[in-house]
């Protein structure tokens, strides 16, 4: 063959994704550089099956490679993700104006692609993806002047490569220390074989040709010792803007972490870094143009996850469970967050927009926002990725008459019919969810059973009450949660609801006051006639925006039932939206 053109770019890239999708476990256990967050096989995976996804076959190369590399800037995630994302736009680059390609061509093309790759990492490191590409490139730069034949000039390229990844503990000590390659190089690797695979054969793959390939099994990677991150998570963006270029969004983000990569064109740009700071660099990024992607992974418990397990079963919860992060740290409770849309922009609650920024925004003119529970796929990953690990998952929800969280975390969960899932309607929402997560992981850490545990949820679930001052109805009236009327009419007689849940877990009146005060007096008295014919266990305060507030609140119930508050937090953006700005919440358990 000496001749590709679209069709067949298309297709060689397809049998490469076919490739790599085959060792995904195996790239996700060798997986320690930049960190061991076990996700490079899933991540290359993912970016790969955008591009085929984004694309389709047809007889011009410019117009596949545009539409690969278009998809490949959209669907990129993970290091080694968007670094190939980036080698494709230089791909792109060199043969935008080309209906086939001969070898020379296609030579071209591949160092065009490695010198993006390069340039998009702020400082390269070699020993990866990026040395493998570049020996394979280099050794096809040698050999195209002998043939014209791609079957005979990519079977001796890959020769190279192999040569280049079996070198990288050479090059990079943490994959000496842990007796392995580099993931996303041996990614790379597995991929050019794919292709080579579809030219030699001219098979075309099949959408149904995702078995995972049977590899011997492995032994965990010894560690020296389990090292806390300097950067816990892992954070990468989409910003469609005319007004940032990729060396511009370089230099804004340079000081907020490392492993930084910028991808991108003249009308979209997309990063990568490692951070303790990612609503940071979202909320900075929203002056620039209009943030469409964002993802924010939890390193430090991925590594946790992989090394430093305390328990065989896995606790997962939805961000509109109010837990404060010491919390959630201690019991290593993992976090699935709510899709927030503000005005156009795209948030992931708590981890992309913090409870002050957002609240900030609320009170913008014309501000506008939406959620949404995460996609079913979401879920299924996540399940997918934690049964690696675990032996069980126990999966907390918000209340499912409230959200369609709790049924895609079901509907993901019958996808693993052998596994121990169990997805649970807590019938509750914030601190109230809160509550019956921190007391499941108590119980966790007792080493108690997964039935027993379950079985504990449902009695939970009857015990855990709600009640919430709201201060003003203009919130719930924006969110379509109050008819204009009705809030027009409270506004109007100064009326101040405070809400409840039933014991289905819908929203419901519980009483209402002319006054923030009277309605706070209201509560607090609630709460004691409650504590004393159903002793409260433990209970916790939530606010929207005004914790001088909470504190005095919290004190009130204190001196009514002699008990403190287990904890005082901002209410989850995705709940306290609707609420408002002002409102109070006491969540307990009785005993």
């Amino acid at each position: 063959m000496n001749i590709i053109d679209g069709e067949k770019l298309y297709y060689g890239f397809f049998s490469g994704e076919k490739e790599v999708l085959k060792r995904r476990n195996h790239l996700n256990k060798i997986n320690v550089f930049p960190v061991a967050d076990g996700d490079t096989g899933t991540n290359l995976v993912h970016t790969m099956h955008s591009i085929t996804e984004g694309s389709r076959a047809e007889s011009s190369v410019a117009n596949v490679s545009r539409d690969m590399a278009s998809a490949a800037l959209i669907g990129s995630r993970g290091n080694s993700g968007i670094i190939f994302a980036q080698f494709l736009q230089g791909v792109h680059d060199s043969v935008k104006d080309k209906i086939e390609l001969n070898v020379k061509d296609f030579v071209n093309a591949a160092k065009r692609g490695v010198d993006f790759a390069y340039m998009s990492v702020t400082h390269p490191v070699e020993g990866t993806i990026l040395t493998v590409m570049k020996s394979w490139s280099d050794s096809l730069h040698s050999l195209h002047e002998k043939t014209n034949d791609f079957v005979e000039l990519i079977s001796h390229s890959i020769d190279a490569a192999k040569i280049a990844l079996s070198e990288t503990p050479k090059k990079l000590k943490v994959l000496r220390d842990a007796g392995v390659v580099d993931a996303g190089a041996e990614g790379f690797v597995h991929f050019i074989e794919g292709f080579l695979h579809f030219i030699r054969s001219g098979i075309k793959p099949k959408s149904s040709d995702t078995e995972q390939l049977a590899l011997p099994k492995e032994k965990s990677h010894k560690f020296d010792k389990y090292k806390k991150l300097e950067y816990r998570y892992c954070t990468e963006g989409m910003v469609n803007s005319t007004r940032l270029t990729t060396d511009q969004l370089r230099e804004m983000l340079s000081e907020y972490g490392e492993s930084l990569i910028v991808a991108g064109s003249t009308q979209v740009v997309k990063f990568h870094i490692h951070t303790n700071n990612p609503s940071e660099i979202f909320y900075g990024l929203r002056k620039f143009g209009l943030i469409t992607q964002s993802k924010v992974d939890d390193m430090q418990r991925q590594s946790e996850t992989q090394f430093k397990r305390k328990s065989s079963i896995a606790l997962v919860i939805d961000s509109t469970c109010d837990l404060p992060q010491s919390i959630l740290d201690k019991y290593q409770i993992h976090l699935i967050p709510i899709n927030l849309t503000c005005g156009e922009h795209h948030y992931l609650d708590k981890l992309a927009v913090t409870p002050d920024q957002f609240y900030s925004m609320l009170d913008e003119e014309g501000f506008v926002f939406s959620t949404s529970q995460p996609p079913v796929k979401t879920f299924e990953n996540f399940y997918s990725s934690l049964l690696e690990h675990y032996d069980a998952i126990i999966s907390l929800h918000l209340s499912q008459v409230l959200s369609g969280t709790y049924n895609a975390a079901k509907l993901a969960a019958e996808k693993f019919p052998n596994e121990k899932i169990a997805v649970i309607n807590t019938k509750s929402i914030s601190s109230g969810a809160g509550l019956m997560a921190q007391r499941v992981a108590e119980e966790i850490e007792r080493k108690k059973s997964f039935e027993e545990i379950v079985a504990l949820t449902k009695t939970l679930s009857a015990k855990t009450h709600l009640l919430v001052s709201v201060k003003t109805l203009k919130y719930m009236v924006r969110s379509g949660r109050v008819s204009p009327l009705k809030g027009f009419i409270a506004n109007l007689l100064k009326l101040k609801p405070i809400v409840s849940l039933d014991k289905n877990g819908a929203s419901t009146l519980s009483g209402k006051a002319f006054s923030e005060q009277a309605n706070i007096n209201k509560i607090v008295s609630k709460i004691a006639e409650h504590n004393k014919t159903k002793p409260i266990l433990r209970y916790a305060i939530g606010h929207v925006h005004c914790d001088k507030e909470a504190v005095a609140f919290s004190e009130k119930i204190e001196k009514a039932i002699g008990k403190s508050a287990e904890y005082i937090m901002d209410i989850s953006p995705a709940i306290g939206g609707h609420v408002g700005i002002g409102a109070l919440s006491v969540c307990f358990i009785e005993e």
